[in-house]
């Protein structure tokens, strides 16, 4: 029985740890990179920066926040069938309803949402 030859430990072509470089890096010569120098910001244009933008962004773009919604089978029933006739998500309309739940003074929204727990 003969033996085969060790496996190297070093694999011709593979960097070391802690050399590793992105592929494309690898095959052109190592640029060096400074850090490019920012002038340092004036008091106006710091506020200014960190002000948050007046437009409305979509509803796509901005973070939201998932809530359940638990429906009886009828209001689910419309829900769906409404909404399906218009091609319009439930999303949208519950969305709407709240915008114009909101919109009701303190005093009709109470009353509505006892009218909904019975």
């Amino acid at each position: 029985m003969t033996k085969s030859p060790a496996a190297p430990l070093v694999i011709p072509g593979m960097s070391r740890k802690g050399e590793a470089v992105p592929a494309m890096q690898s095959l052109q010569e190592p640029a060096k990179q400074e850090a490019p120098v920012a002038p340092a910001p004036t008091p106006s244009a710091a506020a200014t920066s960190t002000e948050a933008p007046t437009g409305r962004l979509s509803s796509r773009i901005q973070p939201t926040i998932a809530v359940t919604v638990r429906l009886g089978e009828a209001r689910y029933e419309r829900l769906k069938s409404w909404g399906s006739s218009r091609r319009v998500t439930n999303q949208d309309v519950i969305v709407a309803a709240l915008d114009r739940f909101f919109q009701l003074p303190e005093h009709e929204r109470e009353r509505a949402v006892e009218t909904a727990r019975k």
